[in-house]
């Protein structure tokens, strides 16, 4: 929500234009590292009352964020927001993975990733649209995100059952297939079993499974950009742009995004559930591989939205062509992220918090860096199109190493089990 108005944060708190969408941009970086944090607690007091701790967390932050007087203030306070935020990112694909079974997982993954992908985008058109008025402002952009925060806060606690259960000993016959024990809205005990240090440090141990690393660091390479481009907006498309879009036409710019990923998630989700109930009636062993050809049309659109958008800021035409260079490579991203998230989490399934840990680490760390250096890049002698033709051939020129080896020998690699153990 804070992206489109980075301009109007530079100017109140004396800094350079890029220097405002650091306000936005840098809290990406926290849900690379809060889950190493979140998901052991998780473990250890349950799903439920850990997301509601996050959003208190956030909510506390978010105000603090709308009354800072410094830069410093509202970016270190901005940061520890999106800390608390970060704890439903993390445990989100974990408690899909309690709740559902196989042939269900694939559009409940989708579900899950789509609300990740457009919630950027669709936080970008409310965010420019409320800053765009001038008696509100960034300031209540936090207000409102807190208020809708608030408002989480309350849904989880009259919603949401606690979903970890203990999988050794669910109900598993050959009539009934093992299923999770009926969920109170209660809090789980907490655990005797496992250790303090045990529970921090499992978390590191999908790191050493070539099935969950390799695909997740593709999956960053791929997507990396989609940080840079959101807060990019306001240097792209604002008053100092070609373009000389407003605050709210700033907003209205994620819209793109918000398109692609609906048609992304059309596809991806339906597919993968497709793909298992087929090979369940016709009786095949199921091997999580063979969702990974899914993964080829994002690849294909995401790497040609790049491509589109870097060429329309470096030989622009009309602003409707570059955002649509961001729809693609948005429905490319949701396809392959739904895929991408389903084939590790079916991997190994009793591991998904810590997969999911794995995998926003790749992610965010990977979408952390562009930001900082992408505006002087495209100012740079050869233009936008130098870094989006890098960024479009990143993620083609590491698809052999991060899905074409598990499409060839994905059941044998998973069957050595981890490169090293912790």
């Amino acid at each position: 929500m804070l992206a489109p108005g980075a301009i109007g944060i530079a100017k109140q708190f004396g800094v350079t234009s890029t220097q405002g969408t650091y306000v936005a941009s840098a809290s990406s970086v926290v849900p690379a590292i809060s889950p190493f944090f979140w998901i052991p607690l998780s473990r250890r007091y349950g799903r439920r009352p850990i997301l509601m701790v996050g959003s208190v967390v956030a909510i506390v932050f978010g105000i603090v964020v709308g009354r800072a007087e410094t830069y410093g203030q509202a970016l270190g306070c901005r940061i520890l927001m999106a800390f608390g935020a970060s704890s439903a990112i993390c445990i989100g694909p974990a408690a899909i993975s309690d709740m559902f079974f196989l042939h269900e997982k694939g559009t409940r993954m989708g579900i899950n990733t789509f609300l990740l992908v457009c919630s950027p985008y669709l936080g970008g058109v409310a965010g420019g649209s409320l800053q765009y008025q001038p008696r509100l402002g960034w300031r209540w952009a936090m207000y409102i995100s807190s208020v809708i925060y608030v408002v989480v806060l309350i849904l989880q606690f009259l919603l949401v059952p606690e979903t970890i259960f203990d999988r050794s000993q669910a109900q598993s016959t050959p009539e009934k297939p093992k299923t999770m024990p009926s969920s109170r809205f209660g809090f789980r005990k907490p655990t005797t079993q496992e250790s303090w240090s045990y529970l921090f440090t499992r978390p590191f141990a999908m790191f050493a499974y070539p099935a969950v690393l390799l695909p997740s660091l593709w999956f960053a390479i791929a997507a990396m950009t989609e940080v840079a481009n959101t807060a990019g907006f306001p240097l792209n498309f604002g008053a100092d742009s070609r373009w000389h879009f407003n605050t709210q036409q700033i907003g209205f710019c994620s819209f793109s995004g918000l398109i692609g990923a609906v048609l992304g998630e059309i596809f991806a989700g339906p597919l993968c559930d497709l793909v298992v109930q087929h090979d369940l009636k016709k009786g095949r062993r199921w091997k999580p591989e063979r969702l990974l050809p899914l993964t080829l049309p994002g690849l294909v659109t995401s790497s040609a939205g790049v491509l589109l958008y870097g060429l329309e800021l470096n030989y622009p035409t009309h602003w409707a062509a570059a955002l649509a260079g961001i729809a693609i490579f948005t429905a490319g991203q949701e396809i392959m992220l739904t895929v991408l998230m389903t084939y590790i989490t079916e991997c190994y399934p009793g591991n998904a918090a810590e997969i999911s840990v794995c995998f926003q680490c790749c992610l965010n760390l990977m979408a952390y860096h562009p930001p900082f250096y992408t505006p002087y890049w495209i100012k740079a002698p050869g233009g936008a199109k130098v870094p989006y033709i890098v960024y479009a051939v990143l993620p083609i020129l590491f698809a052999p190493i991060g899905c074409g080896m598990f499409m060839w020998k994905g059941e044998e690699i998973r069957a050595k089990g981890p490169w090293f153990r912790f």
